[in-house]
């Protein structure tokens, strides 16, 4: 029996890390439906911090992305604007 419950968590801990490493929107359509009992028994913060590490150190080039225009006209790609002029990412909490 204790075999099978072993089983049972790491299938549910491989699900969890597999979907930890997915893009935002599947992560969060998978933890909406995980039941609240469920994060007692995983290491999510650890497994978090592992899955969402990245690999930029300090002086690496950010990463090309493209955003939506906030007036929804188009969109904005890092590349396009930086062959034009230098940019400086900056993030934070305003809240």
């Amino acid at each position: 029996m204790l075999v099978v419950v072993l089983a049972l968590w790491a299938a549910f801990t491989g699900y969890i890390w597999w979907a930890m490493n997915q893009p935002p929107q599947k992560f969060g359509h998978v933890m909406a439906g995980l039941p609240t009992p469920a994060y007692f028994v995983l290491p999510f913060e650890t497994m978090w911090t592992h899955a969402r590490a990245g690999h930029l150190h300090l002086g690496d080039a950010a990463p090309d992305f493209t955003l939506t225009k906030q007036d929804k006209s188009g969109t904005v790609e890092l590349a396009q604007v930086t062959a034009k002029q230098p940019v400086v990412l900056v993030f934070g909490s305003y809240t």
